[in-house]
């Protein structure tokens, strides 16, 4: 059974009514009901905070695959440049190893509400990680550009916070997921039969 590691923010924790549920992790096991899924989402982290707890929360665990998912929060840190963010992403797949890493842009938030990540910002921000994935040629999984075309329906796919996700939003995350995880994992099956010849 493969184990896949979601590494991320409160968003990827699944954060519903200001605390973290089960409900992104479920939606994928119901999906790949043959692979493990183990949420290491964490509200307000970062990318610079995530690199202190990959040894607790990846390394230990020995995971086939790492989805990390950031981006959100970053955009918003001052302390956080789009280079630094690119930098730490860097160091993360460096330290994880490319050939388990899966990268997911960052999503939108309500322009309204926070003025510190507004979709142009945020366009950047996916802008870096599609950059990040194409030099480590991994794949990518590109949230950013599929939420933009359900950008009308954002009052749909955001709750009232105008940062955390709907459980339809989680739905067509998953469904923008899945052929990358599967095309991943199919790699990663045949890769092991080969080793069993």
């Amino acid at each position: 059974m493969n184990r896949i590691i979601l590494l991320g923010d409160s968003i990827t924790a699944g954060v519903i009514d200001g605390f973290p549920s089960t409900t992104f992790t479920h939606k994928l096991q119901a999906k790949f009901p043959q692979s493990e899924f183990i949420n290491r989402g964490v509200p307000g982290d970062n990318t610079k905070n995530a690199q202190t707890r990959l040894q607790a929360d990846v390394f230990e665990v020995n995971p086939q695959v790492v989805l990390i998912f950031f981006g959100t929060n970053d955009a918003a840190a001052t302390d956080i440049s789009l280079e630094d963010y690119k930098d730490n992403l860097k160091k993360m797949i460096d330290m994880i190893g490319s050939q388990k890493v899966i990268l997911v842009t960052p999503g939108l938030a309500d322009e309204t509400l926070h003025l510190d990540r507004l979709d142009q910002k945020m366009a950047a921000y996916a802008l870096a990680t599609r950059e990040v994935a194409h030099s480590y040629n991994i794949p990518l999984v590109d949230w950013n550009k599929v939420f933009l075309l359900y950008k009308e329906n954002k009052d749909q796919l955001l709750q009232a916070d105008g940062i955390h996700y709907s459980s339809e939003a989680y739905d067509l995350l998953v469904e923008t997921i899945a052929p990358v995880l599967k095309e991943k994992l199919a790699g990663l099956n045949s890769l092991n039969l080969y080793h069993i010849k």
